[in-house]
């Protein structure tokens, strides 16, 4: 009798864990990145008369946002390289390559935040570790949050949004073979992200 009371508070337990929102110790509820409503795209300029497009399309990551206090939130996010698209194949070839992005050596970009500073114009400054090509930088990038929603079928509903802008140099993605040396592609790239993440309502 006491081994079949243990066994159903055990599973109790459990049953309580899986149910229970994901919920950071400062009080920053885990909100799961959707894909097919997120957006992940860059811009450089090419030989410094026009821009060149281009985004990727597996990427997965989790926003722990706290409202009340967003200087306890953080995001870890990562990028598969391969699911670039810049609508030639050809070129979408050349940047997975060794002189670019290394994606047979490199497949994953990724961020996670270290902190989070909230701004006098409702912008937060995300400051946090980005690794390109096995390089790892500190940046920091303005957020806005869009907001948040509840929908009956999916539950609660975040909207993040940022610009900013890297060097690609500063990670070692050059195209110095690619260009022979010519400057046909800017050192500066422009990186926009809308992230619409959810998480069953509590």
């Amino acid at each position: 009798m006491r081994s079949l009371f243990l066994r159903a508070a055990a599973l109790g337990i459990v049953l309580a864990l899986v149910a229970a929102p994901l919920v950071a110790g400062d009080g920053a509820a885990a909100f799961a990145v959707r894909p097919r409503d997120s957006t992940v795209m860059f811009a450089i300029t090419k030989w410094s008369v026009f821009k060149e497009e281009g985004r990727f399309h597996d990427f997965s990551g989790t926003v722990f946002y706290n409202p009340r206090n967003p200087a306890a939130s953080s995001i870890e996010f990562v990028v598969q390289v391969d699911s670039m698209d810049t609508k030639v194949a050809g070129r979408d070839g050349t940047l997975r390559g060794e002189d670019f992005f290394h994606t047979a050596r490199y497949p994953t970009m990724q961020f996670r935040s270290r902190r989070v500073a909230p701004r006098a114009d409702g912008m937060l400054d995300v400051t946090g570790a980005l690794t390109i090509r096995g390089v790892t930088r500190e940046v920091t990038v303005p957020v806005r949050v869009l907001g948040i929603a509840r929908e009956e079928e999916i539950g609660e509903l975040a909207g993040f949004e940022t610009t900013f802008t890297i060097n690609r140099t500063d990670f070692g993605v050059l195209g110095s073979r690619w260009s022979g040396g010519r400057a046909i592609l800017g050192h500066e790239v422009t990186i926009h992200l809308f992230l619409s993440a959810s998480r069953p309502a509590p």
